[in-house]
């Protein structure tokens, strides 16, 4: 049914009501396309924030890890042949005190005239059951008793378990707490060859 057939049925429908509504149906197409387009703008803009953010806290974590791996005394033009992710992967596994052949290889980059004469002490890995996480550096030092000290900045003491492994266990300062318990400290001990 056409437009004029409609009125006539309806009567006299005064025409400016007619033309309003024909505008009004135009508005709410535009005004749904300005909303799906401002919508899509600002799915946009969060994408491209989530973006640099992910991308700003891996530069944090990267720098943060190459700085630790300087303050154990490892230059930061040995670490050149590595990429980004092995650098974080092995400040986080030597931070752990824990070792990896990744760890191993970068701790292997230490000047030799770094490295401490003294040979580690000698202990039992019954001795390392006995280790709480909440033991402080003093407490495990008196507990395991003095031994080597590789850290350059923070403390990392190796022991020799069992006439067998090295085990290295990691303090940021002299307050800091061991953190784990004495069987996950088991599972981190390296072969010696």
């Amino acid at each position: 049914m056409k437009r004029e057939e409609f009125c006539e049925v309806l009567g006299d429908i005064d025409e400016r009501y007619v033309k309003e509504a024909e505008a009004d149906r135009g508005a709410g197409k535009r005004k749904k396309y300005r909303m799906r387009w401002r919508t899509w703008a600002a799915c946009l803009c969060l994408v491209a924030a989530l973006s640099f953010a992910a991308f700003a806290i891996d530069g944090f974590r990267y720098h943060a890890a190459v700085e630790y791996l300087r303050s154990l005394g490892i230059s930061t033009a040995d670490l050149s042949d590595y990429s980004r992710n092995e650098i974080k992967e092995a400040a986080r596994t030597i931070d752990a005190g824990e070792s990896s052949p990744l760890s191993e290889e970068i701790l292997s980059l230490l000047p030799d005239q770094e490295k401490p004469e003294s040979a580690p002490a000698q202990v039992t890995s019954e001795q390392i059951r006995e280790l709480t996480p909440t033991m402080t550096r003093e407490e495990v030092l008196s507990f395991l008793g003095d031994t080597q000290d590789l850290g350059s900045g923070i403390y990392i003491y190796v022991y020799e378990v069992d006439r067998q492994y090295l085990l290295r266990i990691p303090f940021a300062d002299d307050e800091a707490q061991l953190g784990v318990t004495g069987e996950d400290l088991l599972k981190a001990l390296i072969p010696i060859t």
